[in-house]
């Protein structure tokens, strides 16, 4: 806690501590003080009588008692009494005869009057004064109090926050239990959050069937309701609506329990409260918009390049299918059957690779509109890697492909189908962007409570600088090697995201062969919480 906050505290206390005390308790307070400052005064007085100072000098002490006494009390009442009473002592201990109120000297009475309006004057100025410092110093303390509310919702994160540093900072301010409501996005009002003020019952008080209806009242109407307004004045409510050019955002309710309206100070703080809650769900909002927009634009920017690189990296194996298609129907009697093989080869492989890339497609359009269905079964390792491999060797062409399994049969609770995709679209990826003849080797591996899948190739590795975007969505980098094999970029995207979905991780880096090592763990309970 620094200084700031410890006057702050001190500030607030002595604050509260006036605010809340009964008035019999103060007045009793202030007539002991009056009464221990003026006897401590009358003792040194009898002192300086004792040893026969003049009487100025008794004077002296009595008006520096008065002066002390109004410095100690509130209000100009306990200074006119305090003089008072050092009049009186005054005639009763130190003017003949003493120790009764008669005076004998001519001179007396003037003497008492003097003194009379000077120690009136004394302790009323010094009243006045003690006043001026009390309401500097309550100014300030609401000014500091306004400064840290103001910092609280510049640190707001969002509405709720926002909502919750107005109810705290006015619960402190007033003392008294607030509501706060703001619209939601349709433009209705939502339910109130309530903030109570020590013991008070707030909840059922702003529950009630009448201050629910003034609330809701100074939403619509966008003025104060509630008590000491014309709306609902049987209320025990003051309801305040957060405008904002003619636009109302929500309402601020305070409660009275004690059945007094809120003071004109109350109502300014209670505005310049509202003023800065105003200003943070406009900027809240402002940053919303503006987080929509750019969303807007990222989203097109995706349609877009999917759009591109669909037109741009399909055409390549639908003109193969369609040459070999017409070289077939075209020349179908003069080509041999060896011919006729590999035309269909060609046909069959791209329209596979079509397929895969279809399949891309439809996984990463589920995954962004939270449709990506995880059906997990219990699904043995083996057959899963049996499986993708058979189809991708289908298109390997030249690229061998080894497996190592452990011999423990090991059952994964996972979506087969989703973990199949994976490892299809990883080996896809390093026989698309190795050299033919390279050695793929696909491993699986428990350890602990995960198992683990590697597909390591012998190729041209990964560059540093790819790693890190290995896995967004359209990153597809040339290495300038394989310009006939590159894919639209969403394989191993949708890699990341199924893996995920099953609460494991994969991750890509560079081999000792030299070549690229892809490595995903699934948890051996197949990811339940």
């Amino acid at each position: 806690m620094d200084l700031d906050d410890i006057y702050d505290s001190v500030t607030e206390n002595s604050y509260a501590y006036k605010k809340n005390k009964p008035k019999k308790y103060i007045l009793v307070i202030n007539l002991l003080k009056i009464i221990l400052i003026m006897s401590i005064s009358t003792l040194i007085a009898l002192f300086f009588k004792q040893i026969q100072l003049n009487e100025s000098s008794i004077i002296l002490v009595i008006i520096l008692g008065v002066l002390f006494s109004s410095s100690i009390t509130n209000g100009y009442l306990f200074g006119i009494l305090s003089s008072i009473l050092g009049v009186l002592i005054f005639n009763f201990f130190f003017t003949e005869p003493y120790y009764t109120f008669l005076a004998y000297r001519a001179d007396y009475p003037i003497t008492f009057f003097i003194m009379l309006i000077s120690a009136i004057i004394t302790s009323t100025l010094t009243s006045k004064i003690k006043r001026e410092v009390e309401k500097s110093n309550l100014r300030e303390y609401k000014i500091r109090l306004l400064y840290k509310n103001s910092k609280k919702l510049l640190k707001a994160k969002n509405k709720c926050e926002i909502i919750e540093v107005c109810n705290k900072s006015l619960v402190d301010i007033l003392g008294k239990s607030v509501a706060t409501s703001i619209i939601d996005s349709d433009g209705n009002l939502k339910k109130p959050v309530i903030y109570e003020f020590k013991e008070e019952d707030g909840h059922s008080l702003f529950q009630s069937p009448l201050e629910k209806c003034s609330f809701k009242e100074s939403f619509i109407l966008g003025k104060e309701t509630g008590i000491g307004t014309d709306l609902y004045q049987d209320a025990l409510i003051f309801n305040y609506p957060i405008k904002s050019n003619d636009n109302v955002l929500g309402v601020i309710g305070v409660a009275c329990f004690n059945k007094k309206s809120l003071t004109e100070n109350e109502k300014l703080l209670l505005k310049s409260i509202c003023n800065q809650v105003i200003i943070a769900i406009e900027r809240e909002d402002l940053y919303e918009r503006t987080k929509q927009a750019n969303l807007a634009v990222e989203t097109e920017r995706l349609r877009s390049n999917l759009l591109r690189s669909i037109s741009h990296d399909l055409r390549t194996p639908l003109a193969g299918i369609m040459g070999s298609s017409s070289a077939m129907i075209e020349n179908y009697e003069s080509i041999d059957e060896v011919t006729k093989k590999d035309l269909l080869k060609n046909i069959y492989d791209d329209a596979s690779w079509l397929t895969r890339s279809v399949e891309n497609i439809i996984s990463i359009t589920k995954v962004d509109e939270g449709r990506l269905e995880i059906k997990k079964n219990l699904e043995v390792v083996e057959e899963i890697v049996a499986e993708a491999i058979s189809i991708v060797e289908k298109y390997s062409k030249n690229h061998k492909i080894n497996v190592d399994i452990p011999d423990e049969v090991i059952i994964l609770n996972v979506d087969g189908l989703l973990i199949e995709q994976v490892l299809i679209n990883i080996i896809d990826n390093a026989i698309r962007y190795t050299p033919d003849y390279s050695e793929i080797i696909v491993k699986v591996m428990k350890i602990n409570d995960y198992v683990y899948f590697e597909v390591e190739d012998n190729g041209y590795g990964l560059k540093d600088e790819d790693i890190e975007y290995i896995f967004d969505r359209f990153y597809s980098k040339n290495n300038g090697r394989s310009l006939d094999k590159r894919g639209v970029g969403l394989g191993l995207s949708i890699c990341k995201s199924i893996i995920e979905a099953h609460n494991g991780d994969i991750e890509a880096f560079n081999n000792s062969l030299g070549g690229a090592t892809f490595r995903f763990k699934l948890p051996c309970g197949g990811g339940e919480e």
